[in-house]
């Protein structure tokens, strides 16, 4: 049974976060195991790229916890945020980080969860046959896109279009998982595809795709976002691992964010499948701090807004709820002043703009 009433812990570092329903016995039991989930990919190997994938590349957790005899599962489905969420229903997770649109759907629809950090923000690419026709955005009109229902990639469509007075009712969408997109595109079945850089420049190399229109260079409406969520039922049995995993993913953020690692970050990201190149096409002339920052900043807020309108505007989620209810920032508050990083990333307006001090 869920708690009705959070009140405050004084334990640890999970101090101001999770409710204190339950009995210190309980709270100072162990898992065996903390198990951890991101997207899976097109290239299907079972592995992460952003703050989740340097998460597990760096075996931080693992280090962390080893001393304590706890293990650490990871998860990358193919089914990516949808499969995450049933994961999360189905209590085979305890920390998954993953896109904005998932993250509401499946809080909307009853999984109870907790935001932590922020897991950055990538450029969405609109990728298109070269010989579909398609020249411009409005061009878009009555194609065949693909991309996964239930994803990020819903909401950066709906956000894309809006741009030239379209709807996601004006084109035709396939519902395919990213292997199966690509094999689409391929056989002229769908005209074009949303994705992430990986996916999609890889697909411009090998000359299946052209880039029709990026978000790259700014924070620019499409662009994709997510958070690093965690259970509640395990938030509150276990507040004082909730902190130190906390502390990894902050870990994992920041050296993600420093320019001097990007040889290292590619060589990660690589181990999804992904090629190689794609992650360095992708990446470049951007900078490292934005596209891992962690803060749950006001920008974070407006686009996790803009995806719960979405959500109950397409029926994915029946009611509203309390957004700010849902983001915890005083435990990301005091482990970025526990490890020296309250200045490292400047965090953005609602507009997107860094708020200048």
């Amino acid at each position: 049974m869920q708690p009705t009433r959070r009140t405050f812990l004084g334990l640890a570092a999970a101090t101001a976060v999770f409710p204190a329903t339950f009995s210190i016995t309980r709270a100072q039991s162990k898992p065996d195991v903390i198990r951890l989930a991101g997207p899976g990919n097109a290239a299907g190997r079972p592995y992460g790229n952003g703050s989740i994938g340097v998460l597990r590349g760096l075996e931080l957790l693992e280090k962390e916890f080893e001393p304590d005899g706890i293990r650490i599962e990871w998860q990358f489905p193919r089914g990516t945020g949808p499969a995450i969420n049933e994961a999360f229903a189905n209590r085979q997770l305890e920390f998954a980080s993953y896109g904005g649109l998932p993250n509401v759907v499946g809080r909307g629809a009853g999984v109870r969860t907790t935001v932590l950090a922020a897991s950055g923000i990538s450029p969405t690419y609109v990728g298109v046959r070269p010989a579909a026709g398609i020249k411009t955005l409005a061009d878009l009109k009555g194609k065949k896109v693909a991309f996964q229902r239930g994803t990020i990639f819903e909401l950066s469509l709906s956000l894309i279009l809006a741009g030239v007075g379209l709807k996601n009712e004006d084109v035709q969408i396939f519902d395919l998982q990213g292997a199966d997109q690509t094999a689409a595109i391929q056989s002229g079945d769908v005209d074009a595809l949303l994705g992430q850089g990986n996916q999609v420049l890889a697909l411009v190399k090998s000359g299946l795709v052209e880039v029709l229109y990026s978000t790259k260079g700014s924070p620019a409406p499409g662009s994709t976002f997510g958070s690093f969520t965690v259970l509640d039922s395990f938030a509150e049995a276990n507040p004082e691992i909730v902190a130190r995993v906390l502390r990894g993913y902050v870990q994992a953020s920041h050296f993600a964010s420093l320019d001097e690692n990007r040889d290292k970050l590619y060589d990660i990201f690589a181990l999804t499948g992904s090629p190689r190149e794609s992650y360095v096409a992708d990446y470049a002339g951007d900078d490292l701090r934005d596209r891992n920052s962690p803060l749950l900043d006001d920008f974070y807020r407006a686009n996790i807004k803009a995806g719960l309108d979405f959500t109950l505007e397409q029926k994915l989620v029946r009611k509203p709820f309390d957004v700010d209810e849902w983001i915890k920032d005083s435990l990301l508050t005091k482990t970025l002043a526990d490890l020296g990083y309250e200045a490292f990333w400047t965090p953005r307006a609602a507009d997107g703009k860094a708020v200048q001090f």
